[in-house]
């Protein structure tokens, strides 16, 4: 991230508008990894039948939120991966 920061405020443009595509990227998987983690994990996952929240809804609810959280963290991962640098590309 410092080396994403410093490139973008003293790189030249090009360099700088390559770097703004690769952010994406940098920001949206590792986030989409974490709450991947947090959410599905099978032991301690807040989405997991065991949990605090998600554990005291219907068994058809679970079930509906873990298939709705796997589609979210899927099309954000895409997102970030390829839609993300394209539309960067073309903006600049």
């Amino acid at each position: 991230m410092a080396m994403l920061l410093t490139v973008l405020t003293y790189g030249p443009a090009g360099t700088a508008a390559v770097a703004a595509a690769l952010a994406g990227p940098v920001i949206f998987v590792p986030w989409a990894l974490l709450c991947a983690g947090m959410w599905l994990h099978p032991e301690r996952g807040n989405m997991q039948p065991g949990s605090r929240f998600v554990g005291r809804l219907p068994g058809v609810v679970q079930r509906i939120l873990r298939w709705y959280a796997s589609l979210f963290l899927s099309v954000f991962i895409l997102v970030g991966l390829i839609v993300w640098p394209l539309l960067a590309l073309t903006w600049l």
